[in-house]
């Protein structure tokens, strides 16, 4: 049975003293590919690329957090155990407002699948321009917007080195602070 959607989206910290926490998704095939939103600021139309993933709801665990976006965003309705490997502090701005995330990155194996979101807001349907499968070189070499910046390189090392025994954080304090929703 697929995971419930929220009623009632919890809206983005509201001010910059609200620390949102949230989790962010590595779905990654079994082409080391990791699948990524394509979506744009509505209020300044910069279009950027991010993993799926999205803020923990009250009385929610990181997984059932996970379990719940994957469902939301991408219509997958059994996410495998994920684990987590990389930890984020972050600020950024969207539509016009300063967001303050928590992230905790978890990394899931699946199946490769084609998304098909079941219950985005009329936010999301309006600035989710698509997916995309890509493959930690092409993230390096990318030119396009994407969130982390680096992570590219920090995709690289992760397949390489595999699960570290405990999260990375991956907070980059000199990196431009730019839309990243979450």
């Amino acid at each position: 049975m697929p995971p419930q959607p929220r009623t009632a989206r919890t809206p983005q910290s509201p001010d910059s003293s609200t620390v949102r926490r949230t989790v962010k998704l590595l779905l990654i095939d079994p082409s080391d590919r990791l699948l990524l939103i394509h979506a744009k600021d509505p209020q300044t139309n910069a279009e950027c690329w991010y993993p799926v993933g999205g803020g923990i709801e009250p009385g929610e665990t990181i997984h059932s957090a996970a379990t719940r976006e994957a469902y939301e965003e991408t219509g997958l309705t059994a996410l495998p155990p994920g684990t987590v490997v990389w930890r984020r502090d972050h600020v950024y701005e969207y539509a016009g407002r300063r967001v303050d995330v928590h992230e905790e990155w978890l990394l899931h194996r699946v199946d490769h699948f084609t998304p098909r979101p079941t219950a985005l807001t009329a936010h999301e349907s309006r600035t989710i321009l698509g997916f995309n499968w890509w493959t930690a070189p092409a993230l390096t070499r990318t030119t396009s917007t994407v969130f982390p910046p680096s992570i590219g390189p920090l995709l690289t090392t992760l397949l390489t080195n595999g699960t570290p025994t405990i999260p990375i954080d991956i907070t980059d304090t000199s990196a431009t602070r730019a839309y990243a929703p979450g």
